[in-house]
């Protein structure tokens, strides 16, 4: 994600963070420990001078810098000791080690996996005050069967369809007409045949799986699947449909002829100039670095596509960053008081700004950041939008992005008939290596 955080944005944040960490959303006073939980039968007269919490995060770089000036502000207004563990790359496996141990850091990020991994080691935090402050969006990812809430999700990554309107306009096609994948072959036709290329990305995991819903487990798509997904009966040969599309991506010349060497930097540049229609699957964060590039930019976000002309249009949303209760903390006030803090419309948002990611508190959402204005048009037009988790984390065991990676990579190096099976093939015995490896634990 861009890291945009300048010397300037740091030191706003210093003193709003301070003005905000000594307001509550429910009291208000001048006091050092007015910081306080939503719940205020919990925390109600906690004295938090001197008593340390320790919060463990992925932020590296500016991203750490600014989450560390936010917390060195709530120390200051509370006499709170509150550190960061910054894990960074090895995140994973360091929260992995200590759930073993079962000693995991006060608070923590959840990094996509707050029900599917880690509820069993959360609080449950369904009654703080800020869970009415979520956007519908939002819920399908972090909101359990039974109703309950285990995270503060300040933001939330979302991926779709970007679209370059002024290509689109120039080749006679109208964006907001796609609603089946073979609706986006039939645009990608016309773009092709006007001189610009119509998908400017390539065929990687996201490709492979995080669109992969549309066809095989949502409302009106061409299978239902799920159940045989999540019990590890499911039938690889059906993956021949959504392989077969991404195949004609190849075969039909719809992507650029370097693809597979093409830089992130290279392909925004080519973005901002109007080479290219669409890119699938990805969030609006290239549309504001293209936007940077390119002031005049003309940019929409849309949903994917669904399989079939009942299919519904899928945005599929993953936390963003998300942070959890340890159920076992022995610093429950504090804890609830710092996730109090840090769902303030201030503290959120210009973490927000710093990574560069969509809001998922509609109190927190700056009208300044472009993947908002982006999302807000999107949610606009598409009001019947189904949203849910990304479909791998959802429906797949861990340890399969890296396996659709490399068979992204297969198919882009041989998108026959019989590349095309060799790609099932390698997806099928991997999925039930890692699925028996995860019911066996």
């Amino acid at each position: 994600m861009k890291k945009v955080v300048s010397l300037l944005v740091v030191l706003t944040i210093l003193f709003s963070f301070a003005a905000c960490g000594e307001t509550n959303s429910t009291n208000q006073t001048n006091s050092p420990q007015a910081t306080k939980a939503a719940d205020t039968e919990d925390t109600a007269g906690s004295d938090f001078t001197g008593e340390e919490l320790e919060v463990a995060v992925t932020y590296t770089g500016d991203q750490l810098t600014v989450f560390q000036t936010a917390i060195d502000a709530f120390n200051s207004a509370n006499g709170s000791k509150v550190s960061i563990t910054a894990y960074g790359d090895d995140y994973e496996s360091s929260l992995k080690t200590r759930m073993a141990s079962e000693e995991l850091p006060d608070v923590f990020q959840t990094h996509g996996w707050s029900i599917l991994r880690y509820k069993e080691y959360l609080k449950d935090l369904s009654d703080q005050a800020w869970v009415a402050n979520y956007d519908s969006s939002a819920l399908g990812v972090i909101k359990d069967t039974n109703g309950e809430i285990y995270v503060l999700m300040i933001s939330e990554l979302i991926g779709g369809i970007l679209v370059d309107l002024d290509v689109c306009e120039q080749a006679g096609v109208d964006p907001y007409a796609i609603h089946t994948w073979d609706d986006l072959l039939a645009a990608s036709e016309t773009i092709k045949a006007a001189g610009f290329t119509p998908i400017s990305n390539g065929i990687g995991a996201g490709e492979l799986a995080n669109i992969a819903g549309t066809y095989y487990n949502y409302e009106g798509e061409r299978y239902q699947v799920g159940d045989s997904m999540l019990d590890g009966t499911f039938d690889w040969s059906l993956y021949q449909d959504i392989l077969g599309d991404l195949a004609k991506w190849v075969n039909n010349g719809y992507l650029y002829e370097d693809i597979a060497t093409l830089s992130g930097t290279d392909n925004t540049e080519r973005w901002a100039a109007d080479k290219a229609a669409f890119f699938v699957g990805n969030d609006p964060s290239f549309l504001i670095a293209a936007k940077q590039l390119n002031p005049d930019g003309n940019y929409a976000f849309i949903p994917c596509c669904a399989s079939t002309d009942e299919g519904v249009q899928f945005v599929p949303v993953g936390e963003g960053d998300t942070f959890g209760i340890w159920k076992d903390t022995k610093h429950d006030a504090l804890a609830k008081a710092l996730l109090d803090y840090l769902a303030t419309p201030e503290v959120a948002g210009t973490i927000n700004k710093a990574t560069g990611k969509i809001s998922a508190l509609t109190n927190a959402v700056e009208t300044d950041n472009y993947g908002e204005q982006l999302f807000a048009a999107l949610k606009e037009k598409y009001p019947d939008t189904y949203y849910d988790n990304y479909w791998d984390r959802k429906f797949m065991p861990s340890g399969m992005w890296s396996i659709f990676g490399n068979a992204g990579a297969m198919l882009l190096a041989d998108s026959t008939d019989d590349g095309i099976q060799e790609v099932i093939d390698y997806l099928a015995e991997n999925y039930s290596s890692l699925y028996e490896e995860a019911n066996s634990k």
